[in-house]
């Protein structure tokens, strides 16, 4: 069997069981994750399984650009990890403290649209747990998603709350305690990484023009919604674009705004029925 860090081989046959399909996985920054969550989906990509990425980390995003939730379908061994989500939610933001309502509104609505599909499902979170807050959205995201098993990964005892949580219920779960300290990346290192991102994603872009008569319009993280739309100048801000499924098409940066039209630089891509747009307090400057 192949090895995989982290995980001896009894702990990877019990994430093969057919009653397991979600696997959540829950560490602060730099424990290694997403390496893992790599490492797996290859692994069992291999073994013939049908292998779905459910991205709840919406700073260091690896399916679709920050400030989203998405899933993704793993179609061949992943290398560079980077995957185009099926499915994303937009939530202004690149940290979960910020957004708390958008944030559990997207993991509920991407999570009743990956529930139903067939195979397993590895799910990242962000390596936000530094408070009770952090802890608090934690235990909600499990309850939301109800995994099978939680994969916890600590160099401490951080996590001891979940774990505290997780004993007196249904859901399995596995304690990796880190035996080595890993590389920790400082915060430039985390903007650049989302910059790169977003310059992939807006790499192909064009002009879309929007009249804002005509869309339902949804402002997030601003004070005042009336100050967002008719004061402040909303150039450079990023925003998303939906259908009359409030289902996020695309993500754009917003251009100019003249009288009741918007100019938005947006991805070169076919897009049509555009119903809405959701506008954040995120500046993007690419």
């Amino acid at each position: 069997m192949e090895k995989i860090d982290l995980l001896n081989n009894d702990e990877l046959e019990i994430l093969k069981t057919d009653e397991i399909k979600k696997i959540l996985f829950i560490g602060g920054s730099d424990t290694g994750k997403t390496t893992l969550i790599k490492k797996i989906a290859n692994y069992l990509f291999k073994e013939g399984i049908d292998i779905f990425i459910f991205d709840c980390d919406i700073g260091q995003s690896h399916i679709g650009p920050p400030t989203t939730i998405g899933y993704a379908k793993v179609k061949n061994l992943i290398d560079e990890f980077y995957l185009e989500p099926e499915k994303f939610y937009f939530t202004g933001s690149v940290t979960p403290a910020t957004c708390i309502i958008e944030f559990l509104t997207g993991i509920t609505k991407i999570n009743n649209s990956i529930s139903r599909k067939k195979g397993k499902i590895l799910i990242d979170t962000t390596g936000y747990i530094k408070d009770k807050l952090a802890i608090f959205l934690k235990i909600h995201k499990i309850e939301i998603i109800m995994p099978e098993i939680v994969v916890l990964i600590e160099r401490e005892n951080e996590l001891e709350e979940i774990k505290k949580f997780l004993a007196y219920t249904e859901i399995k779960f596995l304690n990796i305690k880190l035996s080595e300290n890993l590389p920790v990346k400082t915060i430039e290192e985390r903007a650049k990484y989302r910059n790169e991102i977003f310059k992939k994603y807006f790499s192909n872009k064009r002009e879309f023009e929007l009249d804002i008569n005509k869309v339902s319009i949804k402002f997030l993280n601003f004070k005042n919604t009336t100050e967002a739309k008719e004061r402040i100048n909303l150039c450079g801000y990023l925003c998303s674009l939906k259908n009359k499924s409030l289902q996020d098409i695309c993500l754009g940066i917003i251009e100019s705004v003249n009288e009741n039209k918007i100019k938005i630089i947006i991805p070169e891509k076919d897009i049509n029925e555009i119903s809405g747009i959701t506008i954040s307090n995120f500046s993007l400057n690419l």
